[in-house]
């Protein structure tokens, strides 16, 4: 199996799609030339090595350039820096030796020896005159290029793209909790540890995503753990009472205690995985769950139909949020869709055509870019979900309306894409979204193209660029060997998709929509 999805070679140079633009000081030097960035590297460590053996070193004729350089070192160990080093001069070559000499000789700060000099990773920026600062990092004895703390991807191809989805399957089988089986929801790269809860949604989650892992590629190690995760989720259900269904948020791990908050969105999403589960197991416990969850969701409405989105007890009485959110109504059509086509119950099919051609007419008066009283009008996953429920509902009914509508929500989503190619740290990204916002539309994305092909539609190849490009973004953005130079624990984060730029956090989810985009995209076998 593995051998056979990495034959499907998936080449993708960004230089194809408009990434050709270099981000380059002058027409002399720039940062993408692989060359110029390992001679920076290889002359740095040349000189910090003759530092203490007195070998004469020889210069590189290409960084032998004119300007007004500054250019600072910065080696890094154990996640820490080590020491630093400035150095200015008119030629680069002459900056790089004055920022070692700097780094390893100046009288005003404490200086690195040689073994942690040479157990380091140098990190090195540079810039001439008041142009952009520019940086590398070094790995496995090459300089890769750097944006603020990320590895550049300026080219996918099925090997890049393999190797993220077996990080994510590491990442995932760390997040579980080794005692409950329960999955976490954040984790923070900087202090090495999970949150104090494990929450249904995320578990249900990740149990999808590790699934479809195990059908890439079959692992024992998952295939042990599915009916313990399976277990978990079913121990947060409620078997009596007024949500008898539904399922408890989350347990925390400190006090051993369940919420009394219950998200139609968490139980939606649970009801996918255990039809997954059933689906592969014909284990009959999955379908009675899923059907006693989706009869709590028949609970959940208004009298119009519409989606009630959570209830909490407060003082033993329900606290009912009625807000109108397009995320969850989202949720709820996927749920009763894949509930009718598993069981062909007509109540969830009922259920699920309201909120259906609801979405028709809010898709037509937003313009196709929904809003809601949840999220901010310029956010795109609100409409993200329209879209997937709209596909999910026509997949049942067959109306090509659904379909139609679906899509131009769709275009409108990546109207918002970053087509910017000189724009390294946002190309590919859709709005301001998180990589867990990001990966959800790549699924999305993702998924729709799977269905276009199996109706061997005409216009499929429109997709293939816009989900190409937010997995650009999205590997960029990952936790990896190259980029967790500056933490101290980096095995532990290394496939988790970083949460955004201003933290270093994992959600959970991020992962596990990062994955099954990964996945679709190889099964699609896009050449």
């Amino acid at each position: 199996m593995k051998k056979f999805y990495r034959c499907l070679i998936v080449v993708f140079c960004l230089i194809n799609s408009g990434f050709a633009s270099s981000i380059s000081f002058t027409n002399t030097v720039s940062i993408t030339d692989e060359n110029i960035r390992n001679d920076v590297l290889i002359y740095a460590r040349s000189i910090a090595q003759s530092h203490f053996s007195g070998a004469t070193v020889s210069s590189p004729k290409a960084i032998a350039m004119d300007g007004n350089w500054t250019v600072t070192v910065t080696p890094y160990l154990h996640g820490m820096a080590i020491g630093t080093g400035t150095g200015k001069s008119h030629t680069l070559r002459q900056a790089v030796e004055n920022a070692v000499h700097d780094l390893i000789s100046a009288p005003v700060h404490t200086h690195p020896s040689e073994k942690d000099l040479r157990d380091s990773r140098f990190m090195i920026s540079f810039s001439r005159s008041e142009s952009q600062s520019y940086a590398l990092i070094e790995y496995k004895s090459k300089a890769e290029e750097l944006i603020n703390d990320v590895v550049v991807i300026r080219h996918l191809d099925s090997d890049l793209i393999y190797s993220k989805i077996m990080d994510a399957k590491e990442y995932l089988l760390r997040a579980m909790d080794k005692n409950t089986h329960g999955f976490h929801k954040l984790y923070t790269a900087t202090s090495g540890t999970f949150d104090k809860r494990v929450i249904t949604t995320y578990s249900s989650s990740s149990l999808y995503s590790l699934l479809k892992l195990n059908d890439l590629e079959r692992d024992e190690r998952i295939v042990k753990q599915i009916p313990f995760i399976a277990d978990f989720i079913l121990s947060m259900q409620l078997h009596e009472g007024r949500n008898k269904g539904a399922f408890h948020y989350s347990l925390s791990l400190e006090t051993g205690e369940k919420d009394n908050r219950f998200v139609v969105g968490s139980v939606s999403k649970t009801i996918f995985t255990l039809l997954e589960l059933y689906g592969q197991t014909e284990d009959k416990r999955y379908l009675d769950s899923a059907v006693l969850a989706a009869d709590w969701l028949l609970t959940m409405r208004n009298p119009d139909g519409t989606v009630i989105n959570q209830v909490k007890i407060q003082n033993g009485e329900p606290v009912f949020d009625r807000r109108y959110s397009n995320l969850y109504t989202g949720e709820v059509l996927s749920a009763f869709s894949r509930m009718y086509a598993a069981t062909s119950d007509k109540r969830y099919y009922n259920a699920a055509e309201i909120l259906a051609d609801n979405f028709l007419k809010k898709a037509e008066n937003d313009a196709y870019f929904l809003t809601d009283d949840y999220r901010l009008p310029t956010d795109a996953v609100p409409t993200s979900w329209a879209v997937m429920s709209l596909l999910d509902f026509y997949k049942i009914s067959g109306n090509k309306i659904y379909q139609k509508v679906s899509l131009k929500c769709l275009d409108e989503i990546m109207k918002r894409q970053n087509n910017n190619p000189n724009d390294l740290q946002g190309y590919g990204r859709v709005g301001r979204q998180k990589t867990s916002g990001n990966g959800w539309i790549n699924e999305v994305i993702s998924e729709v193209y799977l269905s276009c092909r199996q109706e061997n539609g005409k216009e499929c190849i429109k997709y293939t660029e816009p989900m190409l490009k937010i997995m650009r973004w999205l590997i960029q953005n990952t936790y990896s060997k190259a980029n967790t130079y500056f933490l101290k624990e980096p095995e532990k984060a290394v496939g988790g998709l970083i949460r955004d730029y201003t933290g270093e956090e994992v959600r959970t989810d991020a992962v596990c929509h990062g994955v099954n985009g990964y996945i679709n995209l190889l099964k699609s076998g896009i050449r």
